[in-house]
Order: structure tokens, then C-alpha cells, then sequence
């Protein structure tokens, strides 16, 4: 019977998901999860399992406490035009200041489409992104805020492709280049 942890799991997992967020998945080893998260290996395996196992968990963590929240007023069944503009210029922001990028993101080049649960996550993610997106600007079409011509699951996709490069420029710390790409995307979205 295993013993119960004098820890809050929760609270490690998040140092967890900062380490790999900031790490990767190779370059985080046992030992610097036990640095990090300030337990003993037995502890470590215990609570989490493996290392893979956790790195799942901590992906699932990234997904349900950063980018998730993040899209809340995009998935508030009224958001339109302006909802869309404004999470698109807070989306640039994220970027110009954190220089980690996205954790799935990360998790997506690293594993190059190997890991099929990474892989998974990944399409929860995107796929979610292009509903939310594509709604509202199906909604701003209707109210005639944007051109009804222009398929907005397309434009969505579109959109996506954009955010992915834009995360690229930030960690590059482009912010000229990632700026001029925002206000360029934000003049194709309303021509």
C-alpha cells in the first residue's frame, strides 16, 4: 500500500510543468525534477509515476491552467470582432514577454509528431482554437463587421497558422517582426 504524500501534488505538478514548459522533455532529468519540486525519488515516482507520465500531467496542467482560461472571452457565445481583436493583441503581449513560448507548442516540435499522446493534446488544443475563432468571426459576419465571402473556419486555420509563428518570433525575440505580423494579420482578418 503506498504511503500518502506529505505534499501538495497539485503544487508540484505545477513546478513540474514550469520546468518542462522551460526545459523540454529531454533536457529535464530525474534529478532536476527532484531539485526542482524539492522530493525524493521515491516520492517523485510514487506520486507521479515515471517521467513520462508526469510530463503528460504537466502538459494536461498547461492546457487546463494557462491556455484554456486564456480563451475565455473567445468562447463566451457572443464574442465577435472586437473579442477576436483584443485576444489577438493579449496573445502578442504573452509573447513579447515570456520568452518560453507555448508548452504545447514546445511539446509538439520536440516530439515532431512521435508521441502520439503529445500529439493528441496538441489537436484538443488547435482544434478548440479554430471552433472558438471561427465562431466569432461568424458572428461578426452576421453582424456585418467582417466580409461574409470569406470562409471563416478557412480564416481560423489561418488565424492559428499566424499565432504559432507569432509564439516562433517571440522566442526570438523578434518583437518588431511580431508586431508588424499582428497588425498585418488584424488588416487581412477585416478586409
Amino acid at each position: 500500500m503506498a504511503r500518502k504524500s506529505n505534499f501538495d501534488r497539485d503544487e508540484k505538478l505545477v513546478q513540474a510543468m514550469k520546468l518542462f514548459w522551460q526545459k523540454g522533455y529531454g533536457n529535464t532529468a530525474i534529478s532536476d525534477l527532484i531539485d526542482t519540486l524539492q522530493i525524493n525519488r521515491f516520492s517523485l515516482y510514487n506520486a507521479f509515476g515515471d517521467k513520462q507520465n508526469l510530463y503528460y500531467e504537466a502538459l494536461e496542467k498547461y492546457l487546463t491552467k494557462v491556455s484554456f482560461p486564456a480563451l475565455s472571452s473567445l468562447e463566451n457565445e457572443h464574442a465577435s470582432l472586437e473579442e477576436l481583436e483584443q485576444f489577438l493583441k493579449q496573445f502578442a503581449e504573452l509573447q513579447r514577454l515570456n520568452n518560453c513560448g507555448c508548452f504545447m507548442q514546445n511539446a509538439l516540435v520536440e516530439h515532431a509528431g512521435t508521441d502520439d499522446t503529445v500529439l493528441q493534446k496538441g489537436h484538443f488544443l488547435f482544434d478548440h482554437l479554430i471552433s472558438i475563432i471561427s465562431n466569432a468571426i461568424a458572428r461578426a459576419q452576421r453582424q456585418n463587421k467582417l466580409r461574409a465571402s470569406h470562409d471563416s473556419h478557412a480564416l481560423a486555420q489561418l488565424i492559428l497558422t499566424q499565432m504559432q509563428g507569432m509564439r516562433v518570433l517571440g522566442k526570438a525575440k523578434r518583437i518588431e517582426d511580431l508586431d508588424s505580423a499582428l497588425t498585418t494579420l488584424l488588416l487581412l482578418i477585416k478586409s
